[in-house]
């Protein structure tokens, strides 16, 4: 049986690797400053859960795209589920323990994994109960059916998030009720109340880092474009555990002044820049060394992804903070291209993507268990085939290596350079 004090070490594993990674593994020393940044604010996140774990602070654990600075205003603890089970498999190298759990649950492998390793973690008590479960339907059915079953796993209470599929006043108008309603359903578990100074301080902090973002994306059209291959995970960590926090509007700060300077000085990620990739969805997370290694082998950039780093809006309104938060979840590139059914824009997008980025190729990693998103690959290659610009699909899963074997998805990528090349 895992104790109390086996959810504890887990925990604190998270925060030494995290803290570990930065001292074993030296960074480019462009970028020396905002890596450490990263690690850092990574560590932080999870030292507060452990501490909210020992000192009983009230625990709100939410799935990904859940306006968590709600959380942070009400000075609730927030657990992002699906991050931290990638995380705690990845540096921890729990994906067999945590997925054959969900396994026994009867989750099968047509869901989504990080899911069946989150139900697993939960019902082996490797990680720690929260006082609330809060989840939504941004941005699939595994995400909208999760939240159930992760109540009845640690028997807590939840509050179920409806955000409407398409963007209108009437529809901006209904998830901010459903927003009041979940701020009451918080006070009323947690006993504390929502801190609306703080919230409007978040909401502009907010749109601040969707501006840097911007300027970031900007910077990386350069040629040699300055970002390493998967540096855009690292954006994507920042937005999902730190809306409107004023580490991440430091550590983008940084990242922005480095990639300037990069680019000021004719550097870029690699020494010498062959290939200029566009990445449609997620590589599988517990290849990313291996990747990086095959990407700087070949000279490779992944330089835009429209499905989750393209952000064309910003905008959010400090005065009305509560609309701001419903404006943001329609503003995330993953609601204009993963939620509900593909428009022309996105595909526009997407085209326009590769012609202000200069794209070479692209690739696409067909998770498996995303079934609303593989069922566009087809419209995408079309799409990109018409302004010339081959694409690879990579059959894969996000945290299950039994899918894939690392081998053949580095002989797939290998041709795939080879066709570019001789392009």
């Amino acid at each position: 049986m895992i104790t109390s004090e086996d959810r504890r070490t887990k925990i604190s594993s998270i925060v030494r690797a995290c803290r570990l990674i930065s001292k074993m593994n030296p960074p480019r020393p462009e970028l020396q400053k905002s890596e450490a940044l990263y690690y850092e604010l990574l560590a932080s996140y999870y030292k507060r859960l452990l501490q909210a774990q020992e000192k009983g602070d009230f625990i709100a654990a939410h799935t990904v795209f859940f306006p968590s600075e709600v959380l942070y205003a009400m000075g609730i603890v927030p657990m992002h589920t699906e991050t931290t089970t990638w995380t705690m498999a990845l540096f921890l190298g729990d994906q067999a323990e945590i997925l054959s759990a969900g396994a026994e649950l009867g989750l099968v492998p047509e869901i989504c994994s990080p899911h069946r390793g989150l139900a697993g973690a939960f019902y082996l008590k490797s990680l720690p109960r929260p006082n609330v479960m809060l989840w939504s339907n941004l941005v699939c059915d595994n995400t909208a059916k999760s939240g159930e079953l992760l109540m009845e796993l640690n028997d807590c209470p939840g509050f179920f998030l409806d955000r409407p599929f398409q963007r209108s006043k009437d529809e901006i108008d209904y998830l901010v009720g459903e927003i009041k309603q979940m701020i009451n359903f918080l006070e009323k578990q947690s006993g504390k109340k929502m801190d609306w100074d703080k919230l409007s301080e978040f909401v502009a902090r907010m749109d601040e880092h969707i501006k840097l973002m911007q300027e970031i994306n900007e910077l990386r059209k350069a040629v040699p474009s300055p970002f390493p291959f998967q540096g855009y995970l690292k954006l994507l960590t920042i937005d999902y555990l730190f809306p409107g926090q004023p580490e991440a509007t430091e550590y983008l700060k940084t990242l922005r002044d480095e990639l300037a300077d990069m680019v000021k000085n004719g550097k870029g990620a690699v020494a010498d820049e062959r290939f200029r990739i566009m990445t449609l969805f997620v590589p599988p997370m517990y290849l990313t060394g291996f990747l990086e290694k095959i990407f700087q082998e070949y000279g490779a950039v992944s330089v835009v992804e429209p499905l989750f780093t393209l952000w064309m809006e910003s905008g959010l309104d400090p005065s009305n903070p509560l609309e701001s938060v419903a404006k943001k979840s329609f503003l995330i590139p993953e609601s204009r291209g993963m939620y509900g059914p593909l428009k022309q824009q996105s595909l526009d997008e997407i085209v326009q993507s590769a012609k202000d980025y200069k794209v070479d190729g692209a690739m696409y990693w067909a998770f498996i268990g995303c079934r609303h998103t593989c069922a566009t690959i087809k419209l995408v290659k079309d799409t990109l085939n018409e302004v010339d610009v081959p694409m690879l699909t990579v059959d894969c899963d996000l945290v299950d290596p039994t899918i894939n074997p690392k081998e053949e998805i580095r002989e797939k990528i290998e041709r795939f350079f080879e066709l570019l090349e001789e392009r």
